[in-house]
């Protein structure tokens, strides 16, 4: 992933409503999505959640998909689903600037 997608990635983790209209786990993955697309193949960061959540926390992907991956995460943790899915893409870019 190219730097710029990484630091568009973490100022949306820090200011989520420039980007998006209400913090609801539809719109998130919806931008997440079309950023993956307008990135023409360099960000993946869907993919990348679903197989750290995998590894990690052997949580797998089913019909829900990604986003139903970092619900089961925020489900066991007690948190919301943003804060879940910050914490885990936090932790993922934290651990490729390693």
């Amino acid at each position: 992933m190219k730097s710029e997608h990484k630091e568009i990635i973490i100022h949306f983790l820090k200011r989520p409503l420039m980007y998006v209209y209400q913090l609801e786990k539809e719109q998130v993955v919806a931008f997440i999505t079309g950023f993956e697309t307008g990135s023409g193949g360099e960000v993946n960061i869907s993919e990348q959640v679903s197989e750290w959540l995998k590894t990690e926390h052997r949580i797998t992907k089913s019909n829900p998909g990604w986003p139903g991956q970092v619900q089961q995460y925020a489900d066991q943790k007690g948190i919301g689903w943003f804060n879940a899915f910050n914490e885990i893409v936090s932790t993922i870019l934290h651990l490729q600037t390693q």
